[in-house]
């Protein structure tokens, strides 16, 4: 009975001590990949309401931020938002737009994400129903993630 109890008082301390470090250290990585996962999911949530000022908030004001679609290339937020965005939403009717399957990654500062969408409108030359993929690079600048890289492309539904 005496060799029991110091094994169960050491193996109680080991768990014990290993409970309370363990969620300590891993949950720092999964709090911040669940705020990235956010991100990504709120960037879609506002471009479906048209909202593009609130969307502006959570990218990078910085240099060598670029949106790739498909082929087309915009540098910069402004630019995105002026030539691409803005003129697209003027056709769309009934906007359904969201980013879904995301599996961020985190290594310190910056994150990275795969992602799907999907995007379905009605627009002047009929229905939009489109289903693609996507791969974000979001940065914690000023401890807020701002989207730092966005590619998508997509085919028809």
């Amino acid at each position: 009975m005496s060799r029991v109890i110091p094994l169960v008082l050491a193996v109680g301390l080991s768990m014990s001590l290993s409970a309370m470090g363990t969620p300590a250290a891993s949950r720092a990585p999964k709090e911040a990949e669940g705020e990235v996962r956010r991100v990504l999911e709120f960037y879609a949530e506002l471009a479906q309401a048209g909202d593009l000022e609130d969307m502006g908030a959570l990218v990078a004001e910085s240099g060598g931020v670029h949106f790739i679609e498909g082929a087309g290339v915009n540098h910069g937020w402004a630019q995105y938002r002026d030539e691409h965005l803005a003129p697209g939403g003027e056709h769309f009717k009934d906007l359904r737009y969201r980013n879904f399957a995301i599996g961020p990654r985190v290594r310190g500062n910056v994150a990275y994400s795969a992602f799907r969408y999907e995007l379905r409108a009605g627009a002047p030359d009929g229905p939009i129903d489109i289903e693609g993929r996507g791969t974000a690079v979001i940065e914690r600048l000023d401890g807020q993630w701002q989207i730092v890289h966005l590619r998508t492309s997509g085919r028809p539904g």
